[in-house]
């Protein structure tokens, strides 16, 4: 996708990359949701304080349990 510098054009990027991003955000819960191994390992890391490898080393483990 090319975009052409002109007036009004700025905010154009921004929209189209939240819409780009919802879309995103709605194919990977579509994928947790037929998928309960990954649903539980990124349950563990995603949106969790701490060390992100410690995280996944959590997750691996939950995965597995």
């Amino acid at each position: 996708m090319s975009l052409e510098p002109g007036p009004g054009r700025e905010g154009d990027h921004g929209e189209r990359q939240g819409e780009e991003f919802k879309h995103f955000g709605m194919d990977l819960e579509f994928l947790l949701r037929r998928t309960p191994k990954w649903r539980i390992a990124l349950q563990t890391i995603l949106f969790t304080e701490g060390d992100i490898v410690e995280s996944g080393e959590e997750a691996e483990d939950a995965e597995n349990a």
